[in-house]
């Protein structure tokens, strides 16, 4: 079994994660063939086992016997984002009512811990700023056990910059590989970046201004365990970098 994980909280830059791992596996071992996939259950983990190709999986959460297969990735990365923020950006780019943005997070936070504590993970906080480092590529291709040439890297690097994915985004509708779902949603099944992901500013904190003190409450009581654990402090403005 080679399968390279990407497990991600909502909205913490786990799409830019996935076009990454896909494009750093091409560099390491241009000779072997890549398979990237969205898992959202079981069915859609199917022939993971195959073992003449690398495997890269993106995903918001492991639940019915999918975390058994994530458990078994080679390489597992995980990204972060604080809770209150992921709601509002389900709602505010996704239409997502509050109940639904915050059921969606809850869900992805029970993924994000199950899988970010075996030995093979590594976490990654969105609030840190490793989509904008291009030092994160050779982490990423490190710990899938290469290594690039920094011209490699740049170009992987540019290749998904903010400008790139917008470009990309306003072109999409014209990939032969975009669909539209039964939920309306149009993206691109290669890459994953949705029309949604179109002009967004990935401003952190966002929460305070946009968000109702209950709703706020509400988020804090059911992932207050878990925002303290990933070092989120409720009520508090920023990551507490101690417990990072």
């Amino acid at each position: 079994m080679s399968v390279l994980w990407c497990q991600g909280m909502f909205a913490s830059g786990s799409t830019w994660l996935y076009n990454v791992v896909l494009a750093v596996a091409h560099a390491v071992d241009p000779e072997r063939p890549v398979d990237g996939r969205f898992v959202f259950n079981l069915a859609d983990a199917a022939g993971l086992d195959a073992p003449e190709m690398l495997h890269v999986v993106k995903a918001h959460q492991a639940r019915d016997g999918v975390e058994i297969i994530a458990a078994k990735a080679e390489a597992i990365l995980v990204t972060l984002r604080d809770p209150r923020d992921a709601v509002v950006s389900l709602m505010q780019y996704q239409k997502f009512s509050f109940n639904r943005a915050l059921l969606n997070v809850c869900n992805a936070a029970e993924a994000c811990v199950l899988l970010g504590r075996l030995p093979q993970a590594v976490t990654l906080h969105y609030e840190l700023g490793f989509v904008d480092d291009p030092r994160t590529i050779d982490g990423i291709a490190g710990h899938m056990g290469g290594s690039l040439l920094p011209r490699q890297r740049d170009a992987i690097f540019q290749a998904t910059r903010r400008p790139a994915v917008e470009a990309f985004i306003a072109g999409l509708e014209a990939e032969p590989t975009t669909i539209i779902d039964r939920d309306g949603d149009t993206y691109d099944l290669r890459s994953h970046w949705h029309l949604h992901h179109a002009g967004r500013t990935g401003e952190s904190g966002r929460w305070r201004r946009l968000l109702y003190p209950a709703q706020i409450q509400g988020i804090e009581t059911s992932l207050g365990d878990w925002m303290r654990l990933f070092g989120y402090q409720p009520n508090e403005s920023s990551l507490d970098m101690n417990t990072a």
